[in-house]
């Protein structure tokens, strides 16, 4: 009998760590406690009559094709509609420029398996999504982030940093940004920086890697223009996904990347899966060629504008002083900060005994730090629950200060 399996491992495995979240909602799954950890959309927007009716006609009508093997690019109908989707913003977005994936997650690794080498640099804002973190780690790059403010990722301390790595004749494998209501922070890039970002990936020469779960989630002010929409010389790749948008379950996603890129991204995807599941694929083409997802769009923003709402009004009647938090205009999270020397790591036992939950901070950095942050979502919870939820936090951050 083999006394230590671990000594089988290979180098990637053993750098590979749990999802924090994913781990936490183990934790918080009782239906005593009221949870603000997950990102998870609230169940009464899912379109399920659509879905119904268009399921029923799939297999009448294509249930040989629905339930068969497919194409590992994806099915050719779903990638035709999510290329005109995207060409609202930039007219140049083919079909072969769309590859389906198993939910942005696989987006992430694919993308991480055909452009990284242990030791790489990667570039991303600080904080940034922990399924980020994951993936990069995994194929072992060398992560730096980079501080951001109310505008987004600071230009001026990227430029340090990519000069930094210039004088050492390194530069990054790609810069990684998740530029509307981002997330954990739930803050958008302006303009102006996702210009500047754009002028430092020509000068240094880098793919930049736009993520874009909650763009058009969008409660208030003006769209700001997508990264990829501005790019004149093909160097952004996008991650998009229908999970926030329609649900999460169905585990469809996609990469838009320029043509030139996108061969070696399917041959990745075959390594892993083969084919994303021809049955939702067909399915989310369908509605999407109905032109249901613009109602859907504004039955989502409707429901998760007021929660927004709510959760920040409850914020500002019950934190105490010195608790600041992020005034989203989007997205489904917002970000707390303590006072420095509180740590929400500690404090998180304690959150669910009084049965609330969040995401530490700290997750969400690549540099170890955040201890005196959190994460809270606000789509999920009921606005009763919210109040509840945020009133019990509060009450647990003044004893505790």
């Amino acid at each position: 009998m083999i006394k230590d399996l671990t000594a089988f491992y290979s180098k990637a495995a053993l750098n590979m760590k749990r999802s924090e979240i994913r781990e936490l909602l183990k934790v918080t799954r009782r239906p005593d406690i009221i949870s603000f950890a997950g990102g998870f959309p609230d169940p009464q927007t899912f379109p399920v009559k659509d879905l119904e009716d268009i399921s029923c006609q799939l297999l009448r009508e294509k249930g040989a094709i629905a339930l068969q093997y497919g194409p590992t690019e994806g099915e050719a109908p779903l990638r035709e509609e999510i290329a005109k989707w995207m060409s609202g913003e930039k007219a140049s977005i083919k079909p072969e420029n769309i590859l389906i994936t198993a939910g942005s997650q696989q987006g992430l690794d694919i993308v991480s398996r055909v452009f990284l080498d242990p030791n790489d640099f990667v570039i991303m804002e600080l904080p940034t999504y922990i399924g980020g973190l994951q993936a990069f780690n995994a194929y072992r790059a060398k992560m730096i982030g980079v501080p951001q403010d109310d505008e987004g990722m600071r230009m001026d301390l990227l430029e340090k940093v990519l000069a930094k790595l210039a004088k050492r004749n390194k530069k990054p494998k790609f810069i990684y940004v998740v530029p509307d209501f981002q997330n954990p922070s739930g803050v958008t890039m302006s303009l102006q920086r996702r210009k500047k970002l754009l002028q430092m990936a020509y000068q240094y020469g880098f793919p930049i890697l736009e993520d874009s779960p909650y763009r058009d989630l969008r409660y208030a002010g003006k769209n700001v223009p997508a990264i990829y929409s501005l790019d004149t010389q093909n160097q952004v790749i996008v991650l998009g996904t229908f999970s926030k948008l329609l649900c999460p379950g169905l585990r469809i996603a996609w990469i838009m990347a320029p043509a030139e890129w996108m061969d070696r991204m399917v041959v990745a995807k075959q390594g892993m899966d083969l084919c994303s599941p021809t049955y939702t694929q067909l399915l989310v083409a369908e509605y999407l060629r109905r032109g249901l997802l613009s109602r859907q769009i504004e039955k989502i923003r409707k429901l998760y504008s007021r929660k927004l709402e709510v959760m920040l009004n409850a914020l500002r009647q019950h934190m105490p002083k010195g608790v600041k938090w992020s005034k989203p205009k989007g997205g489904l999270f917002l970000w707390i900060e303590l006072p420095k020397k509180m740590s929400a790591n500690i404090l998180f036992p304690q959150a669910i005994r009084n049965k609330v939950a969040y995401v530490v901070g700290s997750a969400f950095h690549c540099n170890g730090k955040g201890q005196n942050t959190m994460r809270i979502n606000f789509s999920y919870a009921s606005e009763q629950q919210i109040v509840e939820g945020i009133q019990r936090l509060a009450k647990m951050l003044k004893e505790n200060m």
